[in-house]
């Protein structure tokens, strides 16, 4: 009964609610300082070049920034260029010193990294956001022999590169859980051989599901992912997640799923001087992608474009002035209506594995729900209605 009636409140906030995700108004945000002086030195371009660095060349953010090529390219006036990165913190640093790059993709966790460390001072006046983007589920892989992620306590466990998302991300879900591995910062390909012979334990990939990360293994190499506790500390960085057998059926049995969480993508540009040459080619980047962003959720582009929100606030951060200016200006447009039975399908399954992944916690069935919902609120959405 409890399950129904928070499935039920969960498909209310999609299919009568649904809207509200486009139509809670932009939060106004202070402007991040403008540099003084003369205009930044502008490097010879192409007339409105715009590159922009992401993920490697099997990550879900370079596949992102090539949709937004193939969307946005324009012969007189736009021309965006992907870039395949190193790792977030390496793609925030050169999206901060390098003069060929503009934009950068990256997970929102790594940003805390550089407030944490402070190895890029002022990064928060340095870099402006366009929007969040799609989520990037946190994921798990195992011996067979292993069924929870206490198991791997003082066990061999790939982080991946030192510094990588997937590493930062372990970093702060396995400190949560008070699991202490013995960790290995390996390529994700060494891991997975690694994993196959037996001679670690587990890895972890954060990467946009389905992932190609995972192509080349599957169950017959006795491994499986495991479930991750979304705890009361993740859930200010993190949202609730779900892998299903069709994301991963290789991995995932019939009829389960796993509970896992995500963490958010970030469109960040580099807060150039607003009489510059590269502010007019950002600026013109982030109205046409606005404008233009639903046809993004549609056709052949790739499906985590239906994920995103492009009206979520980023708290702590300030947004780039012409893509707030575009926000307030269509404040009424309806920019995400979630309505496909799949997506609500999935999102109820979410929901159950959530609370059953819960139960014992301590939290009674209200909090279970706020706690589910706390991702909606995060992303400036009203939370959905509870059923009596």
């Amino acid at each position: 009964m409890v399950l129904r009636l928070l499935a039920t409140s969960l498909l209310i906030l999609f299919f009568e609610s649904g809207t509200a995700l486009a139509q809670a108004p932009a939060r106004p945000n202070t402007p991040a300082p403008q540099a003084t002086g003369a205009p930044q030195a502008q490097k010879p371009s192409a007339a409105g070049a715009v590159g922009i660095v992401t993920g490697d060349v099997e990550s879900t953010g370079i596949r992102m920034a090539a949709d937004l090529a193939r969307l946005l390219d324009s012969d007189n006036d736009l021309r965006v260029i992907p870039i395949a990165g190193k790792s977030p913190v390496q793609n925030i640093s050169d999206l901060l010193s390098l003069r060929a790059i503009d934009a950068a993709i990256v997970q929102s966790d790594v940003l805390a990294y550089f407030l944490k460390t402070g190895r890029q001072p002022n990064v928060q006046t340095r870099m402006l956001y366009i929007a969040k983007l799609h989520s990037e589920e946190f994921h798990v892989l195992s011996r067979m022999q292993f069924t929870c992620l206490q198991d791997l306590n003082e066990r061999r466990v790939s982080f991946g590169p030192r510094e990588s998302g997937s590493a930062i991300t372990a970093e702060s879900v396995f400190e949560a859980a008070g699991v202490r591995p013995d960790v290995l910062y390996l390529d994700h390909e060494d891991a997975i051989e690694k994993l196959k012979r037996g001679e670690i334990d587990a890895l972890v990939s954060v990467s946009g599901k389905p992932s190609r990360a995972f192509d080349r293994i599957s169950h017959r190499d006795r491994v499986h992912f495991l479930d991750v506790e979304y705890l009361p500390s993740l859930q200010q960085s993190y949202l609730p997640a779900i892998i299903t057998k069709e994301d991963y059926p290789e991995l995932v049995a019939p009829n389960e799923s796993v509970a896992t969480v995500g963490v958010s993508t970030v469109l960040f540009v580099h807060n150039w001087h607003p009489q510059s040459e590269r502010f007019r080619n950002v600026s013109r980047f982030a109205e046409k992608f606005l404008t233009n962003f639903e046809t993004l959720k549609a056709g052949t582009f790739n499906p985590k474009w239906r994920e995103v929100n492009i009206r979520a606030p980023l708290k702590g951060w300030t947004r780039f002035q012409p893509a707030e200016r575009w926000l307030v200006a269509n404040a009424a447009a309806k920019a995400q209506t979630v309505t496909s039975p799949q997506a609500a399908a999935q999102l109820k399954t979410m929901l159950q594995k959530f609370v059953e992944s819960q139960r014992g916690s301590g939290a009674d069935e209200e909090e279970l729900f706020n706690q589910f919902v706390r991702w909606y609120q995060q992303q400036g959405t009203q939370p959905p209605p509870r059923q009596q």
